[in-house]
C-alpha cells in the first residue's frame, strides 16, 4: 500500500499500516467526529447496515476524508470479501495530453465509470488556496504598516512627553549617547516583552484563523515555518 498511499502521524511522522486492531481515519475526519485513537466509530452503509469499529490511528491528510482498513478487518466486520470497485494506477507521465489519452482509453470500457487523476485534485486544491493569497498579502502588509505607525508614534510621544526630564539629564552632565541609551533601553525592553507576548498570542490566533477558514472537506497545515 505504501507504493500508493503513505499513512503517518502528522507530528511524529510515525508510519502506520492497516491491521486488525482497528481502522485508520484521516485527521480532519477525526476532528469533525470528535474522536481520538482508541475511540469507537460507527460505519454506516445505510439505515439498516452499520458496524462499530475502533480507531487505531489518525493519519495526516489534507483533502477529502477516508477510513483505511485491512482486508482481514473488513472480512471480520462484514463477513465477506470486499467488493473491489476502484483501481489505483501509477503512471509514468503526468502531462495533460497523456492523462487525457489514458482517460479516453479507459473510459471506453463498459466496466469503467470514471477516471480521475491526482494531478487534477492537486490543481483544484491549489486554485482554492490561490484565492486566499491576496487576502493574506493584504493582511500582512497592513499589519506591518500598523505596527510601524504605532511604534513610531509611541516613540515620538515618549520623547516629547519627557523632554524636560531628558533636558535635566543633559544638565546633570549626561552626554547625547548616554541619553539615547537611557531612552532606548526602555524601548528595547518593551520590544522584547511585546515580541514574546505577541508570538505566544500569534500562535493561538493563527490556529484560530486557520481552523475558522477551513471547510469540512479540507484541512490546512498547522505548522508555522
Amino acid at each position: 500500500m505504501d507504493s500508493y498511499i503513505h499513512l503517518q502521524n502528522r507530528e511524529t511522522k510515525e508510519a502506520y499500516t492497516p491491521d486488525e486492531t482497528g481502522v485508520i481515519v484521516t485527521e480532519k475526519l477525526a476532528i469533525l467526529l470528535g474522536v481520538s485513537e482508541g475511540d469507537t466509530i460507527t460505519l454506516k452503509e445505510d439505515d439498516t447496515n452499520a458496524v462499530e469499529v475502533k480507531v487505531a490511528h489518525i493519519t495526516e491528510q489534507y483533502f477529502m476524508h477516508y477510513v483505511y482498513m485491512s482486508e482481514d478487518l473488513y472480512e471480520s466486520l462484514y463477513g465477506g470479501e470486499p467488493d473491489w470497485n476502484q483501481w489505483f494506477i501509477k503512471t509514468k507521465q503526468q502531462d495533460e495530453a497523456f492523462e487525457e489519452e489514458l482517460r479516453t482509453e479507459y473510459i471506453a470500457y463498459d466496466a469503467v465509470s470514471d477516471v480521475d487523476f491526482i494531478t487534477g485534485t492537486a490543481e483544484r486544491v491549489a486554485d482554492m488556496l490561490k484565492s486566499m493569497d491576496l487576502i493574506i498579502y493584504v493582511l500582512v502588509v497592513a499589519a506591518g504598516l500598523l505596527a510601524f505607525v504605532v511604534l513610531y508614534n509611541l516613540n515620538n510621544i515618549n520623547i516629547n512627553e519627557r523632554r524636560r526630564e531628558l533636558a535635566t539629564l543633559k544638565v546633570l552632565g549626561f552626554f547625547d549617547p548616554e541619553v539615547s541609551a537611557y531612552v532606548n533601553r526602555e524601548n528595547v525592553l518593551l520590544t522584547v516583552i511585546g515580541t514574546g507576548v505577541g508570538v505566544g498570542l500569534g500562535i493561538l490566533l493563527h490556529r484560530f484563523v486557520i481552523e475558522t477558514a477551513e471547510i469540512d472537506m479540507l484541512m490546512f497545515g498547522r505548522a508555522i515555518a
